[in-house]
């Protein structure tokens, strides 16, 4: 398991289009009520529930990290509880009561409920199975039944789009401590709206665990990936870039793309600022609307895929078909009408 260093918001670098901190980890940046409109979105493409699939996942990328430790001698549990502050702040996810079991003014419930089973087992010594309840919309009641069964996570296969992003030089480093304004109830606003930083470890190692509920999408009409992708690959991809899609399609961020300097500010504005990504724009056909982006293989991928596919529906009133090749390393997505059109001339 790796040692990995403090986690504090003056670590993070916004850097290539991607939010890292000083171990190169990777953190997606979320609206809020984004981030919760997008896991109702997710789980409901799939007939299995996934709350506790992604509940497992906080638990174990967290332990994997090993984000907190329990300090021995006097005021352990004080230094204890401090380092924990310190955590969920980071997050944005609240406060969160070892003793009273409860979580405050989580960002959402479920990622809540995971970082605050992790630092129960970290403070006890002890894995649990854990329940909630949520009597407020603010907080989170826990119970907890030992469970000694549950083996110590391992690292996660990579998907066939993912790999440990490589931080570019220095001149394209940006803090991101710069944005934000933490509040005294563990959440971090950005031009006052709520905030929470999502690790794209965690992501990844959820979706891994998702491969064994995925449907079968590999046949669908809107996609082509890659001939030497599985078939859970390819459906799990699918599924994330249809969920990001009706994620983008509420919103009401506006799109008006009249050439190739159009797509470079809305992959800049609602991509890279985010730390979805840095995709290139190879070519765009103002008259088809036929465009190709280049991505660099990260686990963000599929999201900053689906993104760019929403932007590229809304631009043009279209649904989108999109085929995916691997290219000198990257990947490569040609956006183009799913149905036959006639262009107004």
């Amino acid at each position: 398991m790796p040692t990995t260093s403090e986690l504090s918001h003056e670590s993070l670098t916004h850097n290539g289009g991607f939010i890292l901190d000083i171990d190169h980890n990777c953190y997606m940046l979320w609206k809020q009520h984004e981030f919760n409109r997008w896991w109702r979105s997710f789980e409901s493409l799939f007939t299995h529930p996934l709350s506790r699939v992604f509940i497992n996942s906080v638990v174990d990328d967290l332990e994997f990290h090993q984000r907190l430790s329990l300090q021995q001698g006097l005021f352990k549990k004080k230094k204890f509880v401090s380092q924990l502050s310190q955590l969920t702040h980071f997050y944005g996810s609240g406060s969160i009561d070892v003793v009273k079991k409860e979580i405050a003014n989580g960002a959402h419930s479920l990622f809540s409920v995971g970082l605050a089973s992790y630092a129960l087992e970290v403070f006890h010594q002890t894995r649990y199975k854990i329940r909630w309840n949520e009597p407020t919309p603010r907080v989170v009641q826990l119970s907890l039944e030992v469970n000694r069964d549950l083996p110590p996570p391992g690292s996660v296969r990579p998907f066939p789009w993912s790999e440990n992003i490589t931080p570019q030089g220095l001149g394209d480093s940006r803090y991101v401590s710069d944005l934000l304004v933490v509040k005294e109830l563990g959440h971090i606003e950005i031009d006052g709206e709520r905030h929470l930083f999502m690790p794209a470890s965690l992501l990844e190692r959820f979706l891994s665990t998702c491969l064994a509920h995925v449907p079968d999408m590999s046949h669908v009409d809107w996609i082509d990936c890659p001939t030497d992708w599985s078939k859970p690959d390819v459906s799990i991809m699918c599924l994330l870039i249809s969920s990001v899609v009706e994620l983008f399609s509420l919103s009401e961020r506006a799109v008006y793309i009249t050439g190739k300097d159009s797509w470079e500010a809305y992959l800049r504005t609602y991509l890279s600022e985010q730390g979805w990504g840095n995709p290139s724009v190879v070519s765009y056909d103002p008259l088809s609307y036929d465009t190709t982006l280049t991505f660099s293989k990260s686990p963000l991928t599929p999201f900053s895929i689906g993104l760019a596919a929403g932007i590229w529906e809304r631009a043009h009133g279209r649904k989108f078909h999109c085929n995916l090749k691997l290219i000198n390393g990257s990947l490569q997505v040609d956006f183009r009408s799913l149905l036959a059109y006639e262009n107004p001339v």
